[in-house]
């Protein structure tokens, strides 16, 4: 059977594309704390509808990009990617309004546009249409890089992998964490077994397994569940309180930050969240790795299988955590 991404982006590829027309991609950053998620949505607090808020007031004329898939509210992003397309006469224009710097023969157009482009959207005010409390947002979305891509680039379905990154904020001075960890990662008030952690992050990495009770199956789901997932877990060193050279915001007390990695050619919906809360369950003592590789075992071997899973497997971690790190294409981005 095809690769679920092959079949889709022949099916991409076929569409009707007007002559002259040029695609770029952007990947861009962006903090989702005060967002709705990715996806555009009627109160248009998303970050998908800010961003094509600001491309349409540059076209003057309706925009819609197309992004490598979507964020659930709170998510965040260091390395997202989305196109939009340009007409040549855009092209051209974008390209005179490229900085000096790019105003010579030895730059094509597509490469000055995408000059401008960038410029125009690596900090920009994020307030568009929101009615319930509006607010300008400068730099909650920002972009790293933008470059001309060919036409049959798709930023969902050209991609080889993704990584996501979950951060954990544990101790026994809970409350005295730093409080910006708060804003990017769970905090949970028990000291985590960080062995026990990495040994249930090795039972689930490597190896092809059934991720579909490790996810929240959406009606017409109709890719794999069986995926082969690389995780890491690792602690990440931090500064005592009393070191003056550490902003305010980030010191910390008897703190332990954890960083959960995970890659994959694509995440079923909620998949990372599943894992990390099945690991910090783990890292708790409410459960252990001996009764995850029975549930693990038992769903590899019969895909509808009625094993009855602790309830403790079960959470989804919250998403203000987890971060998109990084999208993989066989071109540089």
């Amino acid at each position: 059977m095809p690769h679920q991404r092959d079949r889709n982006a022949r099916a991409s590829a076929s569409s009707t594309i007007e002559d002259g027309t040029q695609r770029f991609a952007i990947r861009f950053s962006f903090d989702g704390t005060t967002y709705q998620g990715f996806q555009s949505q009627p109160y248009q607090n998303t970050i998908q509808d800010q961003l094509e808020h600001r491309l349409r007031g540059l076209l003057k004329r309706h925009v819609r990009i197309i992004a490598w898939g979507r964020t659930d509210t709170g998510v965040h992003a260091q390395g997202a990617v989305a196109t939009v397309d340009l007409t040549k006469d855009e092209v051209e224009r974008f390209a005179k309004m490229a900085g000096k710097d790019y105003l010579d023969e030895t730059n094509s157009n597509e490469t000055k546009a995408a000059r401008f482009l960038f410029s125009v959207l690596k900090e920009f005010a994020c307030n568009t249409g929101f009615t319930g409390n509006p607010q300008v947002r400068y730099g909650s979305i920002s972009s790293k890089t933008v470059v001309a891509v060919p036409l049959d680039f798709d930023a969902r379905y050209s991609a080889l992998w993704k990584r996501y990154v979950y951060y954990i904020c544990s101790g026994s001075f809970y409350d005295q964490s730093p409080f910006v960890w708060s804003r990017y990662a769970w905090r949970v008030r028990e000291e985590l077994d960080l062995t026990a952690m990495k040994e249930a992050a090795n039972l689930l990495s490597g190896e092809q397994h059934n991720f579909s009770w490790m996810s929240v199956t959406q009606a017409g789901e109709l890719r794999d569940p069986r995926r082969i997932v690389k995780l890491t877990v690792e602690e990440v060193p931090v500064q005592l309180e009393n070191d003056d050279t550490l902003p305010y915001f980030l010191r910390a007390q008897n703190t332990n930050i954890y960083k959960i990695s995970g890659s994959c050619d694509f995440f079923l919906y909620k998949m990372m969240r599943r894992i990390v809360g099945i690991l910090v369950a783990i890292g708790q003592g409410k459960g252990d790795v001996a009764t995850l590789t029975k549930c693990v075992d038992a769903f590899d071997k019969d895909e509808k299988c009625k094993e009855k899973i602790p309830h403790a497997f079960l959470e989804t971690a919250p998403a203000k955590g987890l971060c998109l790190e990084h999208i993989e294409y066989s071109i540089p981005i």
